[in-house]
């Protein structure tokens, strides 16, 4: 025992000093609060994960992922405290975005944008404009990048090409074309589109794309997109929902409603019943976003997927409704902001996220989309045409529920009463200016 003894506490001695260093040192730790829990995106968020581990193997990752609501909830409280995660939820607007950069909760994403490229690869310059705020965080669509998201979505036509074939009409390239075809179907029989408002945003959606195509038609397409970015995000004083093309595209869905062109019983579905009653085959259209592109392409009959067109053909492609998905920013609190940057970089703009998306049937962020690998006269090809044509154009439209906190419940109601012939096309605009002025009053004395 004694021969040994100054051997063993040499090595004891060794065994504490390797032990101090190893509980001195940092530990390494991304954490991250999303809510990308869906099929489609999970893997793409796992691969992020794992790229960015095998890049910093010393380095761990903690990932916690929640529904939109309970993440939001999760998130304002840590974050008003000084604590949670690096990588966070950021949802746009008034929701989140706003109030957390007036806060100065979370990081100004303009250098690592510009470090890694985003603005170049991603998305087109007016769905970046859904992830500015300026500095102070009073103006909503202008000055710097607070977030970015990792896929995308656009609102279109789906047609039934075996119907529309059968019934021996081509695809339309106007709204007047568009209106034609629908006439032809009702007179077959047959169901020209497929709508449930009892899901507001379906209206939201299906006067949305009317009012786009007839604004671009009225004031000039690109003219049109400034005064929706005006009107839905940026809430700038002097516009006006009065205007003639808002009006009109309200009076000529009323038409669509007196002509028969909505599936019977419109107003009793929700937008999952008016999916399967396209499903069902008996319909030609159904006008609605990229999220029902997997359910459409499981159908027992060929479909298809369109921008929806100008008003006249040959005219400028209108704004199509669309957007990124619920984007993640950094926080104001993370020790490592630069790391975080780097996964977010992984997540959203990383050639094996391209390779996952594409493989996973979802509009990537990195535009335009590869097509070399998608087989022509499928679903997702004309999704990926269509999404690259109007990132081309820089023509990305707005869901109107953003425009204020209240629009979604006004909106709503005056689209149900349109519907249901119980008011006029004008009527809804005035209940829609009337709730948008209140907004842009509340805000002007804050």
């Amino acid at each position: 025992m004694k021969k040994y003894g100054w051997f063993s506490l040499v090595w004891v001695f060794v065994f504490v000093l390797f032990l101090g260093v190893v509980l001195a040192r940092e530990v390494k730790v991304l954490e991250i609060w999303d809510t990308y829990t869906e099929p489609n995106r999970q893997p793409v968020v796992e691969a992020a994960i794992e790229q960015f581990l095998q890049k910093y193997p010393d380095w761990q990752v903690k990932r916690t992922a929640r529904p939109l609501e309970d993440m939001k909830t999760a998130v304002m409280a840590a974050l008003a405290a000084g604590v949670g995660p690096d990588v966070v939820l950021v949802n746009n607007g008034e929701h989140m975005m706003g109030p957390m950069v007036r806060a100065q909760q979370i990081v100004n994403l303009d250098p690592y944008a510009e470090k890694y490229g985003w603005t170049e690869k991603l998305f087109s310059p007016s769905l970046w404009n859904r992830a500015k705020y300026t500095l102070d965080g009073k103006q909503f669509g202008e000055g710097s990048i607070w977030a970015v998201g990792l896929d995308a979505e656009l609102v279109g036509v789906y047609y039934n090409k075996d119907l529309l074939a059968e019934l021996g009409l081509s695809l339309f390239g106007s709204v007047a074309e568009l209106e034609e075809i629908m006439d032809k179907v009702k007179g077959t029989g047959h169901t020209p589109l497929a709508v449930g408002v009892l899901d507001d945003w379906q209206f939201f959606h299906l006067y949305g794309a009317l009012q786009h195509a007839t604004l671009a038609h009225e004031m000039g397409a690109d003219a049109a997109q400034e005064y929706l970015d005006d009107l839905v995000i940026r809430t700038k004083a002097e516009r006006t929902w009065k205007e003639s093309g808002n009006v009109e595209a309200a009076k000529r869905l009323q038409e669509w409603v007196k002509k028969g062109y909505l599936v019977d019983g419109f107003s009793a579905l929700g937008g999952d019943d008016a999916l399967q009653v396209f499903l069902a085959g008996d319909v030609a259209f159904f006008l609605q976003g990229s999220w029902y592109s997997s359910n459409i392409a499981q159908a027992d009959f060929e479909a298809g997927f369109v921008l929806f067109p100008p008003f006249v053909k040959g005219g400028d492609i209108p704004p199509q409704i669309g957007g990124m998905a619920t984007p993640l920013g950094i926080s104001a609190h993370s020790p490592h902001p630069g790391m975080a940057a780097e996964y977010l970089d992984f997540l959203a703009a990383s050639d094996r996220t391209v390779e996952l998306q594409l493989n996973l049937r979802v509009l990537p962020a990195r535009v335009p989309a590869l097509l070399e690998n998608i087989p022509e006269n499928t679903l997702y090809y004309d999704l990926l045409v269509a999404w690259n044509e109007v990132n081309r154009v820089n023509r990305v439209g707005h869901y109107l529920d953003w425009t204020t906190p209240t629009m979604w419940d006004t909106l709503g109601e005056a689209g149900r009463n349109l519907l249901l012939l119980r008011s006029t096309p004008e009527e809804l605009v005035e209940k829609v200016e009337a709730d948008y002025r209140a907004f842009v009053a509340g805000r002007s004395s804050q």
